[in-house]
């Protein structure tokens, strides 16, 4: 694989980065814990002092389905990135406060907006959707792991925001098929901290929110950027969102790569746990977003093929699909589900992608 995938957020072969400047011993991880730059206290941000700048969910939302929030925050994200070269001031983040703390009240609305993650359709604008999918992943993530309302809009804030410092470097790398050039490979990496001084106004309320932004390329044995720390030094904010990147960017076309199946992408994210992500982390993101996700395709042991609609905590390999093509590749036309985990008969022998799902 190539270096430019490692910085472009896929996993890739450790290479070596040399260390970037800033203080390379920031506090321990946990969330709500000072900006590393910061020797003061941070403020309480339990749930039952909540800070005074936290805004009620707004009105206008609190009947929106997840495909209107979902189009809402790529809207916001297009506007802030048409606007960011022009404009010096500190980021307005009321709208996308108003869209999390929505998701956050209605929880079932994570579940329906991830369904929006599971494909990218050709010619789609990935710069946006793919932090629109990761504050997604993140959400889900975070409520898996107890986090506390707080917790889950600051996680989500730095997650919707992570790549905000590509929106200035040239569009002509961020869409490059071919390898990158050792100076655009600079450039690249230079996204981390500048995201992190787009937002850095904000720490007083977020404390976490540009640190998890500046080290979300971080990597547990040291072989990401910009600072190479390890372990415990990372924040755990950064270290969820560094693998809801990997996978995002894993599972969806790019203009440099194409995409891998789900099952696949997941595996190989597996696999890599002790040296890219930390293992309570590694297992939280395997029991959230599971083997074969909703909406991906499977193949059974009578050559039939079914799409995911629902997944199995206990048991993983044996989620419940919907029957779309019999074993000689017609199409069913009946809504014909199946719980594996009931069925003594029926297995998954691998997933597959849409491109050979009969038509």
């Amino acid at each position: 694989m190539r270096t430019s995938d490692l910085v472009r957020g896929k996993i890739s072969t450790p290479v070596s980065i040399t260390d970037g400047p800033g203080d390379k011993t920031p506090p321990s991880n946990i969330p709500g814990q000072t900006d590393f730059n910061t020797k003061k206290p941070p403020p309480d941000i339990s749930p039952e002092h909540p800070p005074k700048q936290r805004m009620s969910p707004d009105k206008t939302l609190s009947a929106a389905s997840g495909q209107n929030i979902y189009n809402s925050a790529i809207n916001y994200l297009q506007e802030v990135r048409d606007r960011l070269p022009l404009s010096g001031k500190p980021l307005n983040l009321e709208r996308p406060l108003r869209m999390i703390e929505q998701m956050i009240a209605e929880p079932s609305l994570a579940d329906e907006m991830y369904q929006f993650t599971l494909s990218l359709e050709p010619g789609a604008d990935f710069e946006i959707s793919s932090s629109v999918n990761n504050m997604i992943y993140c959400l889900k993530i975070g409520i898996r792991m107890g986090y506390a309302p707080f917790n889950l809009t600051e996680i989500c804030l730095a997650a919707m925001h992570h790549d905000i410092g590509m929106f200035l470097i040239p569009k002509a790398i961020n869409v490059k098929a071919g390898q990158l050039t050792a100076s655009e490979l600079i450039e690249v990496k230079k996204h981390t901290e500048t995201g992190r001084d787009l937002l850095r106004s904000h720490d007083p309320v977020y404390p976490n929110l540009s640190r998890a932004v500046y080290e979300h390329h971080e990597r547990e044995s040291g072989q990401g950027y910009p600072l190479g720390i390890t372990g415990e030094k990372i924040c755990e904010y950064a270290k969820i969102i560094g693998i809801c990147d990997s996978y995002e960017a894993m599972t969806h076309n790019r203009p440099y790569k194409k995409a891998a199946a789900q099952y696949i992408s997941v595996m190989e994210l597996a696999e890599t746990k002790n040296m890219f992500f930390a293992p309570h982390i590694v297992k939280v993101f395997l029991d959230e977003l599971t083997m074969y996700p909703i909406g991906s395709y499977v193949r059974l042991n009578n050559k039939a093929v079914g799409i995911v609609i629902g997944t199995n905590r206990n048991n993983p390999f044996k989620p419940t699909v919907r029957i779309v093509s019999d074993g000689q590749g017609n199409r069913i036309p009946d809504e014909r589900l199946i719980d594996l985990a009931d069925n003594a008969i029926l297995n998954i022998v691998s997933g597959i992608s849409t491109e050979e799902v009969p038509l």
